[in-house]
């Protein structure tokens, strides 16, 4: 093998006859680099992306939801969350819920165009939420949040997704009538009647979902709405949010209880994140199997300049074998070559992409990256090692694969045909 790196190494180095020859080769490391930089950047960023929405939605919707498995109330929520502590020690904190789907009004609409909005209103200890989820962040202006304000709510207070809050068109301090399912019988029939909350706060949660149909009460004022004294459930906060499952299955087994994790929750979300992914990969791949093109192009070529070279060499006794080991080993290192400047750029380029996406979007005129349409005050990145080493993989065998024919056309080169115009 040390013959034919030898030779194969002093091919790319030599100086060649046609310069044409060696400008392929040139563009073909380049080709391979780009391909590879694309890769690790756009797999750094949809990473970053997934682990910055994971991070966002487990922090509204806490990592395990335990509820009862008849779905009946749970009427005494501390010695349930004592009993869940005991069996799953991985839960840290724990705090009871009240759900409740209403119709929110507007009062400080006109009379005759007031405005409704349904909503999803959840009921919450506010002295033990904050332990669970980040509803108190997002009553701030950290974080990148710009429409965050208020307190925690209070009796009869509600906070409101500042989505649902901008449609009702209400204010801290505003008063919104909520209407539920819980109805009483007047003398025309049955009447909803309303219950007056007052706004003590505008939740921005980062999530569309959450700003849009989402409000919370105490536990006292949606037990009031809902008509009933228990709670609908129980959410927690583990050590780790990956055990979500196996705490779960704990819980369901030993308990009979229903618990519902924050990936089941998502399901549909993450996997057509997973999905967007892999295609992504998929689709970039090609501009990795387009540069292994020209390294095919440049290794035919290199055969044909190298005739007289392959029939001397096989005169002398090298073997067919050697021949294909050679341009191989030639075309490889093409690839690699490649390959590692593309893994050295791509990552610093996925970890510097701020500064350059800002030079780019001031030298186009355009904003590449809203941040109020993303959320986020920058651009997510993540490049994972996993993510890194399939890349590298990919990259080096489409550059094999792309050696094949033209290190096989070249074993099976007739010396004698290689040399007699020479």
């Amino acid at each position: 093998m040390r013959f034919e790196a030898f030779v194969a190494k002093r091919y790319l180095r030599g100086k060649r006859k046609n310069r044409f020859v060696g400008l392929i080769g040139i563009i073909s490391v380049a080709g391979v680099t780009v391909g590879v930089m694309a890769l690790i950047v756009v797999m750094g960023v949809m990473t970053g992306f997934s682990e910055a929405l994971t991070n966002t939605i487990i922090g509204n919707r806490s990592h395990l939801v335990i509820s009862d498995h008849f779905a009946k109330p749970i009427e005494d929520p501390q010695a349930m969350i004592e009993l869940i502590k005991r069996t799953a020690p991985e839960v840290v904190a724990a705090s009871p819920i009240v759900e409740v789907k209403g119709l929110l009004q507007s009062t400080r609409s006109p009379r005759g165009q007031e405005r409704y909005e349904g909503a999803f209103i959840l009921g919450i200890d506010p002295e033990t939420e904050t332990e669970v989820t980040q509803l108190a962040d997002n009553l701030t202006d950290q974080g990148g949040r710009t429409f965050g304000r208020g307190a925690m709510p209070g009796d009869k207070e509600v906070v409101l997704g500042y989505l649902l809050a901008m449609n009702l068109r209400a204010q801290v301090g505003d008063l919104v009538a909520a209407y539920t399912p819980r109805t009483r019988m007047g003398p025309t029939g049955p009447t909803f009647t309303p219950v007056y909350l007052t706004v003590s706060g505008i939740s921005q949660a980062q999530m569309s979902e959450y700003d849009s149909f989402y409000a919370w009460v105490n536990l006292d004022t949606a037990q009031r709405l809902k008509g009933q004294t228990g709670v609908d459930g129980i959410h927690c906060r583990l050590v780790n949010h990956e055990q979500a499952s196996d705490v779960g299955f704990r819980i369901q087994a030993e308990l009979g209880l229903v618990t519902t994790t924050w990936y089941e929750s998502q399901r549909a979300f993450f996997e057509a994140l997973q999905q967007e992914k892999v295609v992504m990969f998929i689709i970039l791949v090609f501009i990795v199997l387009v540069a292994a093109f020209n390294i095919t192009s440049t290794l035919i070529m290199v055969v044909m300049e190298k005739r007289r070279d392959i029939g001397i060499l096989r005169t002398i006794g090298v073997s067919s074998r050697s021949i294909l080991t050679l341009f191989m080993l030639e075309g490889l290192y093409i690839g690699l070559s490649g390959t590692f400047f593309g893994v050295i750029f791509g990552t610093l380029l996925a970890y510097n992409l701020d500064p350059v996406a800002e030079r780019i979007a001031w030298f186009m005129g355009v904003e590449l990256f809203n941040s109020t349409i993303y959320y986020f005050d920058r651009i997510p990145v993540a490049v994972l090692a996993r993510d890194v080493i399939v890349i590298t993989i990919s990259a080096i065998v489409l550059t094999f694969v792309s050696t094949l024919y033209p290190a096989w056309s070249a074993s099976r080169l007739d010396p004698v045909d290689a040399l007699r115009h020479e």
